[in-house]
């Protein structure tokens, strides 16, 4: 499980759902997300997927790779960034295993979109 948290911590930055919450997580980025305007990105993003609307996928996939790119941590916090990710992974795996399961798919899924949609 390690590696998934190693790989996961060098990933592009994307907003991920954990249960009823949603993080950007990735290189150098953990951060809970709130705001309205970037949660309603990631529902029409949600929306162009199950629309299979590939000019759409792309436009919010996009989208939300750079809202997410901006909670990017400051390099000198590289390490308590890291650490936060980490135990927040393993709680979640201890405490509900679904959802770290979950994360886990959400990561393949994101990860299989960039690579047919961000050339």
């Amino acid at each position: 499980m390690s590696d998934f948290k190693e790989s996961l911590f060098e990933r592009k930055s994307f907003i991920y759902q954990v249960g009823n919450s949603y993080y950007a997580i990735g290189g150098n980025t953990f951060a809970g997300i709130t705001d309205s305007p970037e949660l309603d990105n990631i529902e029409l993003f949600r929306n162009a997927l199950k629309k299979e609307n590939d000019r759409q996928i792309a436009k919010y996939l996009d989208k939300i790779l750079r809202i997410a790119n901006t909670y990017r941590a400051d390099a000198r916090e590289y390490y308590k960034v890291k650490d936060r990710l980490f135990r927040f992974l393993d709680e979640l795996e201890q405490r509900d295993l679904k959802e770290y399961q979950a994360l886990q798919a959400q990561v393949f899924e994101v990860d299989a979109l960039i690579e047919k949609y961000q050339q």
